[in-house]
């Protein structure tokens, strides 16, 4: 099984799809906002010192949560996108904040991309899993680059966040979008990363999305 975005189609018509919706995310991010859910990760992990800590954002759109925790103090992060538009936005807000020099972009699929990713003190994705078919694979290849959190956000597992997101899927196939969502067992989340030696640490939810830390056994 394939992820969504492992043709370079695929990946193109993602990318442009954002890119698209760009300006809306940036506009909130300019104004000082992050949606709850997002709010909620990051007051979990800065309860942890963030002081050395390297960070990996995958789907890191305009930068919101790895800008933030660099502002709190982070070392360093990578930013990977798919969309063009949101990687300039997020290199806008980095110079505008004066973290330039403590972030660097990768535009790609995080599951296709060639060059190496260095592994991460803190790793995260947000609302990005059910961008991907292959959810074991991409929870796989992201926790094993993951040295000590992994943080992420999908979509609460309740009947109305379970029938917007079948009724965006149906669309998206009726009208063959290069791009579509996925609902997947959210369940299998919890026990993927258990299995490969995480335990969960923190769990939050809104009416749509849910919020999980998890950290690795030592």
């Amino acid at each position: 099984m394939s992820n969504c975005c492992s043709h370079p189609s695929a990946a193109e018509s993602t990318g442009k799809f954002f890119s698209k919706r760009s300006k809306s995310y940036a506009r909130g991010f300019r104004k000082g906002k992050l949606e709850k859910v997002q709010q909620y990760l990051i007051d979990e992990i800065i309860k942890e010192p963030m002081e050395g800590k390297t960070l990996l954002d995958i789907g890191s759109g305009v930068g919101k949560l790895h800008l933030t925790l660099l502002q709190h103090g982070a070392a360093s992060a990578v930013g990977i996108d798919m969309s063009e538009e949101m990687l300039n936005h997020a290199k806008a807000f980095a110079q505008k904040f004066g973290l330039d020099r403590k972030v660097s972009y990768k535009q790609g699929d995080f599951m296709s991309i060639s060059e190496p990713i260095d592994s991460a003190d803190i790793t995260m994705l947000d609302k990005v899993i059910c961008c991907y078919e292959n959810l074991d694979g991409l929870i796989t290849a992201s926790a094993n680059r993951t040295k000590f959190l992994y943080a992420l956000t999908f979509p609460s597992n309740n009947f109305l966040t379970k029938t917007i997101f079948k009724t965006e899927i149906l669309v998206s196939k009726v009208f063959r979008s290069g791009f579509r969502p996925y609902w997947h067992d959210w369940n299998r989340v919890t026990n993927l990363l258990t299995h490969l030696g995480f335990e969960p640490k923190y769990s939050r939810s809104t009416l749509l999305w849910q919020a999980m830390v998890f950290t690795r056994n030592t």
